[in-house]
């Protein structure tokens, strides 16, 4: 089969390799369309100890059932559509059980730990039978739009953390793809007010088009000053950071109302990790912080479900598509900030 292989910094090549043989537990997807995110863009720019070189990259994807297990035979079709939470868990720790599988210590990732989507097939593991993680789509649903199931159910996984009520109103720090994704989330969710902040202007266009109330440029205007005056000093009841910056998780401290929620939805570059904050501020305003990492099944089945009825239009957000020996004129895409997420289709 052809895939695309990541052999070091910047170095992805296609090749032909040997199609994936499953297990009596595992099925063969024929991959129909495969999303970039960041995390695949940071893998590429800078590597990453985790992932084990050559590497297939791509955890965002949907497809065709090709090929199934004996041991599945009965619960899975040949040609039946699907899309696939990357995430493989162990079902069985506390957390699992519990629902809360983005914390399982055994978790691992397709396209990161393992051979992920940028080929013509991915093999999927036992554990995502086990699991509950291959999910059917309706023919009514894109392969593109279930691609992005993975992205946007970890979005909404903060803000289930984050419990966005009727009437909050919610700030976005950053307005690239996931930024976009939390805001079309805080509307379907009920926020009466979404705020972006956002220092690139084109995107912050794009927030606009995607449903933001108002949209701020913190290098041209205080953010504070112009979340209080919007907000008759109120301030956001929700705040989400969906960018990698030290600034970023500073300014949601000063823009957070009183009893207010903080998400930390964007880790941070290796070096600068350790942000100096004024946690006087939490103290007295009684401001709770909190970190969203992946997302749990019950997360990525729910945002499956609302995409499939309609409440959430994920289309617009593919902004190029590409074959699959274009990728790295597709990573270089992503690098470099153009449009929002680009489709691989193999």
């Amino acid at each position: 089969m052809r895939a695309v292989r990541l052999h070091g910094v910047k170095d992805l090549r296609l090749e032909e390799v040997e199609e994936p043989g499953i297990g009596e537990d595992e099925v063969l997807v024929r991959v129909r369309a495969a999303t970039i995110c960041a995390t695949d863009v940071r893998i590429y720019t800078y590597g990453d100890p985790r992932v084990k070189l050559p590497r297939i990259l791509g955890h965002e994807f949907a497809g065709d059932i090709e090929k199934v297990g004996a041991n599945l035979r009965g619960h899975f079709k040949i040609g039946v559509r699907v899309t696939v939470n990357p995430n493989m868990y162990c079902g069985r720790c506390i957390y699992c059980i519990s629902g809360r599988h983005e914390l399982c210590a055994s978790r691992y990732a397709l396209g990161i730990d393992a051979d992920g989507a940028l080929a013509e097939y991915i093999r999927i593991p036992s554990e995502a039978f086990r699991t509950g993680a291959i999910c059917e789509i309706p023919d009514s649903l894109s392969y593109e739009e279930a691609a992005l199931i993975e992205p946007l159910s970890a979005c909404f996984h903060g803000q289930s953390i984050a419990q966005i009520g009727i009437g909050d109103i919610v700030a976005v720090i950053g307005a690239g793809p996931i930024g976009l994704m939390h805001v079309i989330l805080a509307k379907a969710l009920g926020a009466s007010k979404v705020i972006v902040s956002e220092v690139e202007e084109e995107r912050l266009r794009e927030a606009v088009n995607f449903g933001a109330d108002h949209v701020i440029n913190p290098l041209k205007e205080d953010l504070s000053s112009k979340v209080n005056k919007i907000t008759c000093e109120h301030g956001a009841d929700v705040v989400i950071v969906a960018v990698g910056s030290p600034i970023a998780q500073q300014q949601a401290l000063s823009i957070a109302a009183r009893g207010g929620k903080i998400i930390l939805f964007a880790g941070l570059p290796a070096g600068k990790e350790t942000v100096p904050l004024n946690t006087n501020l939490i103290h007295y305003k009684e401001i709770s912080v909190f970190g969203s990492s992946s997302q749990s099944i019950y997360d990525f089945h729910k945002t499956l479900n609302l995409v499939k009825c309609g409440m959430l239009n994920v289309k617009r957000f593919i902004t190029s598509r590409l074959p699959l020996e274009e990728t790295p004129k597709a990573f270089e895409m992503v690098s470099s900030r153009r449009g929002l997420k680009v489709c691989i289709n193999p």
